[in-house]
């Protein structure tokens, strides 16, 4: 159904209707066509398009790009009054950064004085306080240098005569330099940790020059410590490469501090981090004696995540009473998650205590992941009840009428995704849950549907399915699932996983399109499947992605036997660590080895596609099957959704 269709049901038709829907699109075609020419430098193209379009709602966009593209001849006041009038457009901070930046490569020392307070560019902040140097007005600017000076980073040469000018009245103090050696060695800037060694007391130069060694390679480095003297900033460097140690090898870091122990007077507040973090890496490695680790760390420091690993460790390792324990040491709040309520109840049926089977009953009546574990485990239907969200016309009016909601709708069909994101967020920020549903169905109305999905669980509203949980590309993603004889509910819930059902999805890491692949990865499934294959820009059309996507997902089922547990790892994870993982630990029940996972977004990734596929079987008109054949060791045949009677 169309933006305009879902509005019209609530009785309100936008303006006039068919001829204002023409117009709105053909001055969109205009907007398109220039913002792609303006990708090229063609500022006449924004011109004529400003001219054309005068009042559509997006061509301040094009005003903006004009200025960007034309910095050198835009007199201050203009710009000045342009950002200050488009002050919450998701253009204004980048266009101001960039005047401003322009303001200081040409020098302009008044214009920087003027406008430039806001500046977040460490070169133009020093050419601003250079500019007030120069004046004479030195109130507060030994404080703001000292600002500049504290970086891990070197800073622009424009900073030079500043930091001469604060060298010249005695700075920095010693304190000051070693906070900035410590800025520099966890940036792991050592080349400029070792120029700043100068600037500390002759006393702490030597401790620099350990520090460094240990930054460049811990275990040696901290095999040269036994000589220091035993004093607070000695112990805290120690501790710091210790903690560091512990990350890649956390078995020599417990070696080398039961070593130092005896050397340094270590205090908590010195070293419990690191011997929280030594423990915690015993516990990931899923060591047996990491349980007697984090119970040996100070109280402060065995906090949520801390009793999680432990549960996982005794998880590992079928120590079902340590289980109840850690659960029993969580905040009342976490105890009642669904998470943990069955850990409980696995552990009490493991160990044949009969309140395994209400808390698998209560458990059983939720629509999630450990919902549904519960309902499989102990042989009940799965919960699966729909809310609906009718259309209300008097919000949905309230929104069309939101200039800043409008233009963020304008934006999303006009392609400038990131815009239309960033606006969306503003608006959904003030939106109360009433406006929120009626602005997920506008938004799943023009396709929007991960922007849908996410106002729905911002608004709680978890149960919407039509709108979590939309049905996209049927046809196809079935036509193509059959080929490759994957199930399509499978598909769909890693879909949903991956992109939220967005075509234009993009990870911050490349991957792109409904299944989020990788162009690399696109090019060989391409080459061994015979599908034709373009380039990354393929991956944003369904078609080509889908194709692409569950022939991958065929490869993988071959490769693992069928098993999703081990597919959905390998597509989040890669297909090396879901082989090791799996030869780690080959015959520990799939609840467990998910829940023991080392990699948090894997831990989590798996739980959701098994969920999700549940869900797109309940849509899809299935029986529950994705759960039952990938999790249980005796699966479930004969299981059914219900909705209970409320």
């Amino acid at each position: 159904m169309s933006l305009l269709a879902v509005v019209a049901a609530a009785g309100f038709t936008p303006r006039s209707g068919a001829s204002e829907g023409a117009s709105l699109e053909s001055d969109r075609a205009v907007f398109v066509a220039a913002w792609e020419r303006a990708g090229t430098g063609d500022t006449d193209a924004l011109r004529d398009a400003i001219a054309r379009i005068p009042d559509y709602v997006l061509t301040p966009y094009l005003r903006f790009e004009l200025k960007r593209q034309t910095l050198d001849s835009v007199p201050s006041p203009e710009m000045e009054r342009f950002i200050a009038k488009y002050r919450n457009w998701s253009f204004a901070d980048r266009l101001e950064q960039q005047w401003l930046d322009r303001l200081a490569d040409r020098g302009d020392r008044a214009g920087l004085l003027r406008f430039a307070e806001s500046a977040r560019s460490p070169e133009t902040i020093c050419r601003r306080e250079r500019a007030r140097l120069e004046r004479g007005d030195i109130d507060g600017l030994a404080e703001q240098v000292r600002a500049l000076w504290l970086s891990p980073v070197s800073q622009p040469r424009a900073c030079d005569p500043l930091f001469d000018w604060w060298r010249d009245r005695g700075s920095p103090d010693s304190e000051t330099a070693w906070e900035r050696v410590r800025l520099t060695i966890e940036a792991g800037e050592l080349r400029l940790a070792r120029y700043l060694r100068r600037y500390v007391a002759p006393a702490d130069r030597p401790l620099v020059d350990g520090w460094i060694r240990i930054a460049a390679d811990p275990a040696a480095g901290l095999r040269r410590v036994t000589g220091w003297r035993d004093r607070e900033r000695a112990r805290r460097v120690v501790s710091w490469g210790l903690y560091r140690l512990a990350g890649s090898d956390w078995s020599r870091a417990a070696s080398l501090l039961d070593n130092l122990e005896h050397r340094f007077s270590f205090q908590d507040n010195e070293i419990g981090a690191t011997q929280r973090r030594i423990a915690l890496f015993q516990a990931v490695d899923l060591e047996r004696d990491a349980i007697r680790a984090i119970d040996s760390l100070a109280p402060g420091r065995i906090d949520q995540q801390m009793l999680e690993w432990r549960l996982r460790v005794a998880l590992a390792h079928g120590l079902w009473e340590e289980v109840l324990a850690s659960i029993d040491r969580m905040s009342a709040t976490q105890q009642l998650r669904g998470r943990w309520r069955y850990w409980r109840a696995r552990a009490l049926a493991a160990l044949d205590r009969p309140e395994a089977g209400l808390v698998y009953a209560t458990l059983a009546t939720e629509s999630d992941y450990y919902g549904f574990l519960a309902a499989l485990r102990s042989r009940q239907p799965l919960t699966l009840c729909s809310r609906d969200l009718p259309a209300d016309g008097e919000i949905q009016r309230r929104l069309m009428r939101d200039a800043e909601f409008l233009r963020a709708m304008e934006l999303f069909r006009a392609g400038l995704n990131w815009q239309a994101r960033w606006t969306f967020a503003r608006v959904s920020r003030r939106l109360r849950t009433e406006e929120l549903h009626q602005a997920a169905l506008l938004a799943a109305a023009a396709g929007w549907h991960d922007r849908a999905i996410a106002l729905l669980g911002q608004s709680g509203a978890m149960n919407a399915y039509p709108w979590r949980f939309p049905i996209v590309e049927r046809e196809r993603v079935t036509q193509t699932a059959a080929q490759y004889r994957v199930s399509p509910p499978l598909v769909m819930g890693l879909m949903r996983a991956e992109s939220a059902m967005q075509p234009d999805a993009r990870s911050s890491a490349g991957a792109r399109g409904l299944l989020q692949l990788m162009h690399g990865t696109a090019r060989g499934i391409a080459r061994r499947n015979g599908i034709p294959y373009s380039g990354p820009a393929d991956l944003y059309r369904p078609e080509r992605n889908i194709s692409l996507g569950v022939a991958h997902l065929g490869e993988l089922q071959l490769r693992f036997d069928g098993d999703w547990t081990l597919i959905a790892a390998a597509y989040n994870a890669g297909i090396r660590s879901a082989e090791r993982w799996r030869d780690e630990r080959p015959d520990v029940p799939r609840d467990i080895w998910i829940e023991t996972l080392p990699f948090f977004e894997t831990r989590a990734y798996i739980p959701r596609v098994l969920a999700f596929a549940t869900i797109y079987e309940w849509k899809l008109g299935k029986a529950p099957r994705a759960m039952s054949a990938n999790l249980l060791e005796e699966p479930v045949s004969d299981t059914t959704f219900v909705c209970p009677a409320t």
